[in-house]
């Protein structure tokens, strides 16, 4: 319903609900549930289909602040975008190289030749012309109009508050006018949230990707048991230990561990606790 047949009563109700929905946002500054309040707030104006959060680091894998996919197929996307293709993605690019900030269009973040046909031996992702990119990374939904908001933030950081739209729908003008001036707000937010939770969401993201190296370690190499003990092992547990945590006698963890370093042709904890530093530059 445009504005001009709106009774002066729908206004002042229209108003105040969107008002509310501002202070809860606020009030959840540095609490968890300030992401999907945020969300909310973009979709009391803004009709969306999918919404996320992310925060770049100049020299580590973005920290996934929020994500409402819902698919267990975007879900897999979404882990490949921040533990693969972020790199490629022109929000990225352009945060590398300490420009474009404000309310974009993906569109207008690309760059010529922003893929090269070695990418795709590379990284996680398969060519689709008839997406805005060119290509799609595995699992990410098809089809889908983005539009990011892009946030300076201290210590050379950049925020994104990236929504997306079925193509068949898209985003109106009138649409990306009211994010222009919801842009102060959302701003302020996002920036007073990053800052009360960066601390701890940093110390969280580096425990999980710590543990996610672990897990990986020996992949395509070691049985899962044995992976379950080299696990064990870089985190300092002694064989009581291990054998206590996985349940199994002290001396099924010794022919696992022989095992192991038969596998990855080592022949002490040592060069274990070597080949997996090794493995962190590969």
């Amino acid at each position: 319903m445009a504005n001009s047949t709106l009774t002066t009563d729908q206004i002042w109700s229209f108003d105040r609900i969107f008002t509310k929905h501002i202070s809860n946002t606020i009030n959840a500054i540095g609490k968890e549930k300030l992401t999907q309040l945020l969300v909310k707030l973009i979709e009391f104006r803004i009709k969306i289909d999918a919404a996320i959060m992310i925060v770049y680091r100049p020299k580590d894998k973005p920290i996934l602040l929020s994500s409402n996919f819902k698919e267990k197929r975007a879900q897999l996307g979404l882990r490949n975008y921040i533990n693969d293709t972020f790199v490629l993605n022109p929000a990225y690019l352009s945060f590398k190289k300490g420009k474009t900030r404000g309310i974009k269009q993906i569109t207008q973040l690309l760059g010529p030749n922003c893929i090269k046909i070695t990418d795709f031996e590379e990284y996680k992702i398969k060519e689709a012309r008839d997406e805005d990119l060119g290509y799609l990374t595995e699992g990410w939904p098809e089809r889908l109009e983005e539009v990011s908001i892009l946030i300076d933030l201290p210590n050379k950081e950049m925020g994104e508050i990236a929504i997306f739209k079925k193509k068949i729908s898209g985003f109106s003008e009138s649409e990306l006018n009211t994010l222009k001036i919801l842009e102060p707000l959302l701003l302020s937010i996002f920036k007073n949230h990053w800052s009360a939770t960066r601390h701890q969401k940093i110390n969280e993201n580096t425990t999980k990707t710590q543990k996610q190296r672990y897990e990986h370690f020996g992949h395509g190499i070691l049985s899962q048991r044995e992976r379950e003990v080299a696990k064990l092992i870089l985190e300092g547990h002694s064989g009581n230990s291990i054998a206590a945590n996985l349940n199994i006698a002290l001396t099924t963890v010794k022919s696992h561990r022989k095992n192991m370093y038969k596998k990855l042709g080592i022949g002490s904890q040592q060069e274990l606790f070597s080949r997996y530093i090794d493995s962190l530059t590969l």
